[in-house]
């Protein structure tokens, strides 16, 4: 094949491949009008001390439906590998509707319960009438993981590392992490690997958080080296609680809505603000964790 045919045929794929992912995101937004997307996964839970050292504290099988503002999910359940007979509803948490396995000490333990295989999603809405959306999930071999590794939660103000029990109340604090090595860009074009911070405060509320995809609000994805929490975000004396998640992600859409299969490793660090509780600011002396996944089991 002469030279020039085949930069014609190479521009012509470009152009094919590029046309896929503008077709791909416009479906993404026009299609259906319920949900912003669906995601299943297993995660691994880590908790960082204020030396740096970090543990494990749980393994995890999780699934979420995300509704978009003013979209209706009339019901939903799910249907796993190990059981696919039984449809295990959703609960609406708030946020999203939610569906939660059992907590383990081991990824072996959770894989046991959990296999991998194709996770059906059942649900209704108006825009898409009853729907089956199946999402496989799956490891990349029988003896080794796609968790990510436990990324290190590094805290800063006005330029300068700070330590967790140090921040400033009227300063904001950036959050940075360890690299992402396992990242990368989607070859579908859908979504990139992600990350995720998050800061609840000391009554498990969650007060700062980075965004999540498709829904035409910033977010990061597994190139983002930091985000920064505003300084009216942080009370004087108050315990909060940050998150960082590394997620790796496999993407997939069925009438129009997005799915993504995540393998993915989220730290928890406590912090601490300094200076004095102003009248009715005050934590209480028991502290609400804003995320089931900061449950400690070798302390159960």
């Amino acid at each position: 094949m002469k030279l020039i045919d085949f930069k014609f045929l190479l521009i012509i794929f470009t152009i094919v491949v590029s046309n896929f992912a503008i077709a791909t995101a416009n479906q993404v937004e026009e299609s259906q009008t319920d949900i912003t997307f669906v995601v299943v996964g297993k995660t691994g839970n880590f908790g960082q001390e204020p030396s740096g050292i970090i543990s494990a504290l749980n393994y995890h099988f999780f699934a979420e439906i995300f509704v978009q503002e003013n979209g209706q999910v009339k019901k939903s359940s799910l249907f796993t590998p190990s059981n696919p007979s039984e449809a295990i509803p959703f609960l609406d948490s708030g946020y999203a509707l939610e569906m939660h396995g059992g907590r383990y000490l081991s990824e072996p333990e959770l894989e046991e319960n959990y296999p991998d295989g194709s996770y059906i999603f059942s649900y209704d809405t108006p825009s898409t009438g009853p729907m089956e959306q199946p999402i496989g999930l799956v490891n990349s071999s029988a003896d080794s993981s796609r968790l990510p590794d436990a990324p290190q939660i590094i805290l800063s103000q006005n330029g300068e590392i700070v330590s967790p029990s140090l921040i400033q109340p009227d300063t904001s604090l950036t959050v940075t992490w360890s690299a992402f090595n396992d990242g990368k860009s989607d070859p579908m074009g859908i979504v990139n690997d992600l990350v995720f911070v998050i800061m609840g405060n000391c009554n498990g509320e969650r007060i700062s958080h980075s965004g999540r995809p498709f829904e035409n609000t910033p977010y990061l994805d597994f190139s983002a080296t930091e985000f920064v929490i505003p300084a009216e975000h942080l009370l004087p004396e108050n315990a909060y609680q940050i998150s960082v998640e590394h997620a790796v992600v496999d993407t997939t859409i069925t009438g129009g809505v997005p799915g993504l299969a995540t393998f993915a490793t989220t730290t928890f660090l406590d912090i601490m603000t300094l200076g004095s509780a102003t009248n009715g600011s005050a934590c209480p002396e028991i502290l609400k964790n804003f995320d089931a996944g900061q449950t400690d089991l070798r302390r159960l």
